[in-house]
């Protein structure tokens, strides 16, 4: 049996600086990963951690395609 330990939401509302509300909605909508159990919301880290590096890279990717092209950075020569 595996000893992986699982947020509430109050971990991650301290976490990532939000309400408890606001992760009950997230939850519940889908938005944020998880799952219940006994009634309870449970969080794994990696996921959630996961579920950041995407929100970064979805926002990144927005803010690079509502930029005109001649306001882009040039790009890097590998």
């Amino acid at each position: 049996m595996s000893d992986k330990s699982y947020w509430s939401v109050e971990d991650v509302a301290k976490r990532f600086g939000i309400t408890a509300t606001t992760v009950y909605r997230l939850a519940q909508r889908g938005v944020l990963p998880g799952f219940k159990i006994g009634g309870q919301w449970r969080f794994s880290p990696e996921m959630l951690e996961s579920w950041v590096a995407d929100q970064v890279t979805i926002e990144q990717f927005r803010t690079e395609e509502q930029t005109p092209p001649d306001k882009q950075p040039p790009e890097k020569n590998a």
